[in-house]
């Protein structure tokens, strides 16, 4: 048997052992042994500066497979290639994590770009290359959990989207709700004394009905009013996210807000047996603190 034909065979051992499964099928078998073969021949030809070890690819594609429950017999469905790389920016091979940036880079910069301030992309960027190829001491390197299901660039996309709402989460939602609240006006005839007064006397009483409030409210409102409170997202940024425009995003907002709004109210109503004017008062106190409030309790979940 000449070398080029026990490659195969050689591959498919290794995928084998370190996979646990071996179809009892030989039709099967022989089948995922030759796309191991043509997968890592591929991924070979694309990336020629990247000299892995055929063993150690193999061990990471059956390891990831399994993570990922993806049945043996699909392998030749998944982007070898893309796998591939990242095994290889994973095992830190010479020029493997300048392959990524410069294979990927700008898509990440453009799913960043549609959340962040450009002044931010860059930080944002390197923040993310950090974690998907070292990771921390609690968390591994991302790259780990790609299991070739999808092309790298979309996956990456998704990654660098998730790591601009974190970005904006632990940078922005701080300093915006303070803003909230040294902007926030007082409700409309009422002191800040009273409703400090109002906030202390039914403190229970209206977070537990924002929270009932907000369970009711559908998904789509509540990951709006996240975005915008919670992540800082402007309204334009989420008009492209939501693929309408600032003025449509905008009137879904406030939409959102307003039923909040009266759920809570009439929530309160039914619970707190007030004379007019003292629930005249809680509904402005409302008002005037949901925004707060609801940063606070959506920021918490």
């Amino acid at each position: 048997m000449s070398p080029a034909a026990a490659e195969p065979a050689n591959t498919a051992a290794i995928f084998w052992s370190e996979s646990g499964e071996r179809p009892a099928d030989p039709a099967t078998a022989e089948a995922v042994a030759s796309d191991l073969a043509a997968g890592l021949a591929a991924a070979r030809a694309a990336f020629p500066q990247l000299v892995l070890d055929e063993a150690v690819f193999i061990r990471h594609l059956a390891r990831t497979m399994r993570a990922a429950a993806i049945p043996p017999g699909a392998v030749g469905a998944l982007v070898a290639m893309d796998l591939y790389l990242a095994c290889a920016c994973l095992a830190r091979l010479p020029e493997a994590a300048s392959t990524l940036q410069a294979r990927h880079g700008a898509s990440i910069r453009a799913a960043m770009s549609k959340l962040l301030p450009r002044s931010e992309v860059a930080e944002a960027e390197q923040r993310l290359m950090a974690s998907l190829l070292v990771g921390n001491a609690s968390s591994p390197a991302k790259l780990q959990s790609y299991a070739g299901k999808a092309p790298l660039d979309r996956w990456l996309a998704v990654a660098a989207q998730n790591a601009a709402l974190m970005w904006l989460r632990e940078n922005r939602a701080q300093r915006r709700m303070q803003a909230a609240a040294a902007a926030e006006p007082p409700a409309r005839g009422s002191t800040d004394p009273e409703i400090g007064f109002l906030k202390e006397k039914y403190r229970g009483e209206f977070e537990r009905a924002l929270a009932d409030a907000l369970a009711r409210l559908p998904s789509r409102e509540r990951v709006i009013l996240r975005l915008h409170l919670v992540n800082g997202v402007t309204v334009e940024k989420i008009g492209k996210m939501l693929s309408v425009s600032q003025s449509t995003a905008s009137r879904l907002l406030a939409a959102a807000r307003q039923v909040l709004l009266e759920d809570i109210q009439q929530s309160l109503r039914e619970r707190l047996n007030l004379p007019s004017d003292e629930l005249a008062s809680i509904a402005g106190m409302v008002a005037s603190q949901i925004d707060l409030s609801l940063s606070n309790l959506l920021a918490s979940k």
